[in-house]
């Protein structure tokens, strides 16, 4: 049997990844929670699953092929997030308004996050003058904040600055709720959404896998740029489940596509706030029901009050 490595194997995709590989029979699977070893030579498959994994093996050697699929280091660009965003613009696609000093801004509220994609960023909402005289502005920048509820995404598998396959959604809920993984993802169908990836996946040459995100903005009336992630994505079981094409160039899998329309993450649901519990209610019956970590872990996380909820994301507080 061929050994599959999986690197910070602890994530959803790893175990979403897992879970396909494991229908052929052909794998004997490892998990490691570190981002790289010394002993590649030992495994016939290497798999990075999150974002300091993916970028420290492409840095070490240069690329990483998967099936007909090859992650080239070009691809690393998107780690820097101001530069993703000059590129973008440069082919026409709509932006936030960046801020890289407190002193340039003047409207609230902004989101700030980190300059530089990594396992886990920092990120959040500063409402007025005084959040932000607050906030340590080391290693983040900040950007308008937009008023639309839920983010589009696309993900895509590329060679060369073209698009080989994609697969558009929406996460109508997120875990954390001011972004993370998705909790209720349902498909999208936007000749925009996939327009503008094709003309990022150009700019940045991209090869390899990953997810693109925009935001709707009702000011614009139009989908904004938020991020490039260079890796693969936590919600993927649901993009591999409906389009088989990812299995076929990364793993010669054949599937058959469930065409499932909305999908809940049950273990994400025990872990959201009660103001995103009371929302899955419309989709109870019409989703389908999944989970990607153990639900009763979840159940012990939220008992225990160990987890990234509304109250324990380190925001600056709102003034009166």
């Amino acid at each position: 049997m061929k050994k599959v490595i999986f690197l910070e194997g602890h994530k959803d995709q790893a175990k979403a990844l897992s879970r396909f590989l494991k229908a052929t029979k052909q794998y004997k699977f490892f998990y490691t929670d570190q981002t790289i070893i010394d002993n590649f030579d030992d495994y016939d498959l290497i798999i990075p699953s999150g974002a300091d994994s993916t970028r420290s093996y492409v840095e070490r050697y240069g690329s990483l092929t998967i099936g007909k699929i090859t992650y080239t280091k070009n691809n690393l660009k998107a780690f820097d997030k101001i530069l993703s965003i000059q590129l973008v613009r440069s082919v026409g696609v709509p932006a936030p308004i960046t801020y890289l000093k407190k002193s340039e801004i003047t409207t609230f509220p902004v989101f700030y996050k980190s300059l530089y994609e990594q396992g886990y960023s920092r990120r959040g909402i500063i409402r007025n003058e005084l959040d932000l005289e607050r906030v340590n502005d080391e290693g983040i920048f900040f950007q308008e904040f937009i008023w639309s509820k839920g983010t589009y995404s696309v993900g895509f598998l590329a060679e060369n600055g073209k698009l080989l396959t994609v697969f558009p959604q929406k996460e109508i809920i997120s875990y954390p709720y001011h972004g993370g993984s998705g909790v209720i993802l349902t498909q999208v169908q936007d000749k925009r959404l996939i327009d503008y990836t094709e003309r990022i996946i150009k700019v940045f040459n991209y090869s390899g896998w990953g997810l693109t995100e925009f935001k709707y903005c009702t000011k614009r009336d139009d989908y904004v740029f938020m991020e490039l992630n260079a890796k693969f994505w936590a919600s993927l079981r649901f993009a591999f489940e409906n389009n088989p094409d990812f299995l076929k160039y990364l793993f010669d899998i054949d599937y058959r596509p469930k065409h499932v329309q909305t999908v809940i993450y049950i273990d994400r649901v025990i872990l959201s706030d009660w103001q995103e519990i009371w929302q899955t209610m419309p989709y109870l019956t019409k989703s389908q029901w999944i989970k990607s970590q153990s639900i009763l872990k979840s159940l012990w996380l939220r008992i225990i009050k160990k987890r990234e909820g509304r109250k324990s994301v380190k925001i600056m507080p709102a003034i009166a």
